[in-house]
């Protein structure tokens, strides 16, 4: 007796929607890191970004995993994309007063954000593929 695998194509769907928030996020992100460098008191901002982007990279993990997909290109591209945003999130918090952090900071971010325009690639074949 074996039991069907059937991919739910709304748990892909709403996965593709939360990479568009961490998208979105990434460049709010970058918009507010650079507002700091002209004198702007955007910290909070930056901060509520980041905790907000890390929020939605877990549901993407989540709803990943839920999709019942057995893609997995799919599945480590969204644990890459979590892990990589927990690593940026922990630096942005460890070197808070560090200037030359934001180097390493942007160029992540910038991995970040081409990462997550390939995850949602890869969703949207998926999706296409189980949503006849």
């Amino acid at each position: 007796m074996t039991e069907s695998n059937v991919v739910k194509p709304d748990m892909l769907k709403f996965a593709k929607f939360s990479t568009i928030l961490v998208i979105v996020l990434t460049l709010g992100q970058a918009s507010t890191g650079l507002a700091r460098f002209s004198g702007f008191d955007v910290a909070a901002s930056h901060a509520y970004a980041a905790q907000i982007g890390l929020l939605a990279c877990i549901a993407i993990v989540t709803l990943v995993i839920m999709s019942k997909s057995e893609n997995k290109k799919l599945k480590g591209m969204s644990f890459g994309l979590a892990t990589v945003w927990i690593l940026q999130y922990g630096l942005g918090e460890m070197f808070a007063t560090m200037s030359w952090v934001s180097l390493i900071h942007a160029v992540l971010a910038m991995a970040i954000f081409g990462h997550a325009l390939a995850l949602m690639r890869a969703i949207s074949e998926e999706h296409a593929s189980h949503s006849e």
